[in-house]
């Protein structure tokens, strides 16, 4: 669950252009108590590859974006866009 939290941070990040960046989304979630910074990174660059492979590229911006608005919450703000991007990229990393 934890792992769901960072990758979902991560892939935030690593949008492209004035998106958010995994990097800085997995820093900003570095605040939150339940989330593992190297998970995030690991986890969040993983589900970008898959959505970018996948051709998910906007859904994975959306959901990065909720992310970094987000912050600590994210699970439960970012519900809509988290199942928009597993529907087109399949399921988070575990």
């Amino acid at each position: 669950m934890k792992r769901v939290l960072f990758v979902a941070l991560g892939l935030a990040m690593l949008s492209l252009g004035c998106q958010h960046t995994v990097d800085e989304v997995c820093e900003d979630l570095g605040e939150c108590t339940e989330v593992d910074a190297n998970d995030c990174l690991t986890d969040g660059q993983r589900l970008q590859s898959t959505a970018e492979s996948r051709g998910c590229d906007d859904a994975f911006e959306e959901y990065i974006d909720c992310v970094a608005g987000a912050v600590c919450s994210f699970r439960q703000v970012c519900q809509v866009e988290r199942f928009a991007l597993e529907s087109c990229a399949g399921s988070f990393p575990q």
